[in-house]
């Protein structure tokens, strides 16, 4: 069975710096929004957010929270994706 490559190993479609938002939803539970700030800004500086976003579903069950910022590298956008997906309470990312 042949392996696929790792994203690492991949050549970047987007030419950086390039001005990206990452999106993670989860359950609103009050405190999402600030997980998720917890998370990104981090991984961001020095830059600072562009702009933050939040929706609810309908039903206000969900929270989905957008962070809008300058991405510098490939390598930073799959770090914050990485530490995203590591999140247990962070149930969908893009």
């Amino acid at each position: 069975m042949a392996k696929t490559p790792a994203i690492e190993c991949q050549p970047s479609l987007i030419e950086y710096p390039a001005d990206l938002s990452v999106k993670a939803m989860g359950l609103n539970d009050g405190n999402f929004e600030h997980l998720v700030r917890g998370i990104v800004l981090p991984l961001i500086v020095p830059a600072e957010p562009k702009k933050i976003t939040t929706v609810g579903s309908s039903g206000g069950k969900y929270l989905s929270v957008s962070v809008h910022f300058t991405a510098i590298s490939q390598l930073q956008l799959e770090n914050i994706y990485r530490a995203l997906r590591e999140e247990a309470r962070v149930l969908f990312t893009l």
